[in-house]
C-alpha cells in the first residue's frame, strides 16, 4: 500500500461518501467529478499526497495524474462502503482540462 493510498484511508469512507452524496446531485457521475475537485475540497490530504509522492520518488512530473489514479483505485476498492457501483467507462474532462477515460459510477443508496 502506498503512502498516498494510506492518506486516502485516513480521509475515510464516511467523509468521502458524504462528499459524493452531498455535492454530486446526479445519480450517476464519473471519477473526474471527484478527482477534479479533490485538491480544493480536501486540500490538506491532497498536499500530503503530493509530499508523499515526492518522498516515494515517484515520477512527480504528473503528480495530479498519479493522485487521480490512486483516488480511482480507492473508489473501486471501497465502492460498497462508499455506496457506489461502477457501471462503465466514459470520456470526460479531467482536472487538467483534457479529455480522458474515467469510470462511471452510480449511487446505490437512496437519499
Amino acid at each position: 500500500m502506498t503512502e498516498t493510498y494510506r492518506i486516502l484511508k485516513e480521509l475515510g469512507n464516511d467523509q468521502l461518501r458524504r462528499y459524493i452524496y452531498e455535492n454530486i446531485a446526479e445519480p450517476t457521475f464519473d471519477s473526474h467529478r471527484i478527482t477534479s475537485r479533490f485538491p480544493e475540497e480536501f486540500r490538506p490530504y491532497y498536499e500530503r499526497m503530493l509530499s508523499a509522492l515526492a518522498r516515494e520518488g515517484d515520477d512527480t512530473r504528473e503528480p495530479h495524474r498519479a493522485i487521480a489514479n490512486q483516488i480511482g483505485n480507492y473508489l473501486r476498492q471501497n465502492s460498497r462502503a462508499l455506496e457506489i457501483e461502477k457501471i462503465g467507462e466514459v470520456t470526460s474532462m479531467n482536472m487538467n482540462g483534457r479529455t480522458s477515460r474515467s469510470s462511471l459510477w452510480k449511487k446505490t443508496a437512496s437519499r
